[in-house]
């Protein structure tokens, strides 16, 4: 794809060797690419009969074109499901650190909500720009988020990427930042379905999400 892969755009370490290393990945376009993505993940989950858990989504893995309209992309570990929302047993554990579901590291069962934890993860590069394994003494990125929203930070300016630090898009990045904490809560079930994320993500700019509630397996999106 003419604009590599997602990871290339959101990681200092892999700047320096681009051609277009000045060029900034701005929010407008950060929340597109989210959008998009958003998009094939759903039609996976309830268009592809039977539906398919990509199980390896990550920044790496969302390819960008010459328009930076996304595409996921490495299948290999994708898996059908033989009833959607039901739990599909598999032989062995697959992803990536960071980005995999905790539920993977205990059960061989898996359905779409891994993909939510994952894609969860995303946003939160997205906004903060760090890696999914940049957590520090959290361990991953989804764990320190966390915990920054749980001790009451929930001003978020200063802990989000410095390339898109804009007062005029700051509802937007809190939303999307938010939204990625409950896609990676602990809890499959308290997750939100893709189709759930992207109604969210596409309101992002109208309808902020609520902050009314005990922890991240908590629907605090707002659905009204």
């Amino acid at each position: 794809m003419h604009n590599k892969s997602l990871d290339r755009w959101l990681h200092a370490k892999y700047r320096s060797d681009q051609s277009n290393k000045n060029v900034k990945l701005d929010w407008p376009t950060r929340l597109s690419i989210a959008i998009g993505a958003a998009k094939g993940l759903c039609y996976m989950h309830n268009d592809c009969k039977p539906p398919v858990v990509h199980r390896d989504v990550k920044s790496s893995n969302i390819l960008l074109d010459d328009e930076f309209k996304p595409k996921i992309a490495d299948f290999g570990l994708a898996r059908m499901l033989v009833n959607a929302g039901e739990p599909e047993s598999v032989s062995t554990m697959a992803g990536t650190f960071g980005y995999m579901a905790p539920e993977c590291g205990y059960t061989r069962k898996v359905n779409e909500k891994v993909d939510v934890y994952s894609f969860g993860v995303v946003l939160l590069e997205l906004t903060t720009g760090r890696e999914a394994r940049d957590g520090g003494d959290e361990g991953s990125l989804a764990d320190w988020a966390w915990q920054h929203f749980q001790d009451g930070k929930q001003l978020i300016y200063g802990i989000i990427d410095d390339e898109i630090k804009n007062p005029a898009y700051m509802q937007e990045i809190d939303t999307v930042f938010i939204l990625g904490i409950l896609c990676t809560g602990k809890t499959p079930s308290m997750r939100p379905t893709m189709k759930q994320v992207l109604q969210v993500l596409e309101l992002a700019r109208f309808r902020p999400i609520s902050r009314v509630g005990p922890g991240r397996d908590f629907v605090l999106y707002n659905q009204t």
